[in-house]
């Protein structure tokens, strides 16, 4: 078959979708590790990945249908493509701000113990079985690569419209101290605690070989935004689940 044949009708176009674009961190570093290492490190990625998709299929709302997950490797596309029509536009936002925290959640607890950082951005999207194109994987994708920095999902400026508009989706928004809003994936989270402090001291254990600044200032926001967002849900009264670095981890 040629390439310019006229078996293609080249119709296809780009739509107005939201898009979430998540790298998980040090997932390179397992791959480097011995064969029982890997596998394991390979099954857990592969549950994370396939839990994650089956729950957001099992909620019965109308609009998870059409969510879309694209996984390869350490990385992952989540998106949804946006109604012009207000109303169903506020539920399909919701739905994605509502599957990426909770894929996030669960990548940080004792289930997984891995860090994540991403973006999510509105653009024009094209995406099949085959492929994905589009200027809202180039925005999603920028904003992992050039300004998340730490393990946090970044928020485009037409995310940040999109869900100030809506009530239910306002605490899901944080500002950062360089001044950049990511997604509190925690909005959703109660009594969380103890999951995120075993999760923690998984995550050091995974980067003990691995110490170095920059990792340590990645984990140190991660336990920074865990212990603010506790302490604001005020499920933190007697500190037992506070996160804190292990001995072992700040050994020099």
């Amino acid at each position: 078959m040629l390439v310019n044949g006229n078996t293609d009708l080249y119709n296809r176009e780009t739509e107005e979708y939201i898009v979430a674009y998540i790298d998980l961190l040090g997932i390179k570093s397992e791959m480097n590790k011995g064969n029982k290492e890997q596998q394991l490190a390979m099954n857990k990625l592969y549950n994370l990945y396939t839990h994650s998709i089956d729950t957001t299929r099992m909620i019965a709302w109308e609009e998870n249908k059409e969510i879309n997950f694209k996984i390869f490797s350490d990385n992952i596309l989540i998106s949804r493509k946006l109604s012009k029509d207000n109303d169903k536009r506020k539920l399909e936002v919701k739905t994605l701000i509502y599957c990426v925290a909770h894929f996030q959640a669960l990548a940080a607890s004792d289930s997984v113990g891995w860090l994540l950082r991403g973006g999510i951005a509105i653009g024009q999207l094209f995406v099949d079985d085959i492929m994905v194109w589009g200027q809202a994987l180039l925005k999603t994708y920028d904003l992992e690569s050039n300004i998340a920095i730490y393990p946090r999902i970044v928020l485009d400026s037409t995310v940040v419209n999109e869900v100030q508009k809506n009530d239910e989706l306002s605490d899901f928004i944080r500002k950062d101290f360089d001044g950049v809003y990511f997604l509190n994936y925690l909005s959703m989270c109660h009594f969380y605690g103890e999951m995120l402090s075993s999760g923690f001291e998984m995550i050091q254990e995974n980067n003990l070989l691995y110490r170095n600044e920059r990792i340590y200032q990645k984990l140190y926001w991660h336990m920074e935004f865990i212990n603010r967002e506790l302490d604001r849900k005020n499920e933190q009264k007697d500190k037992k689940y506070r996160l804190k670095f292990s001995p072992d981890y700040l050994i020099k």
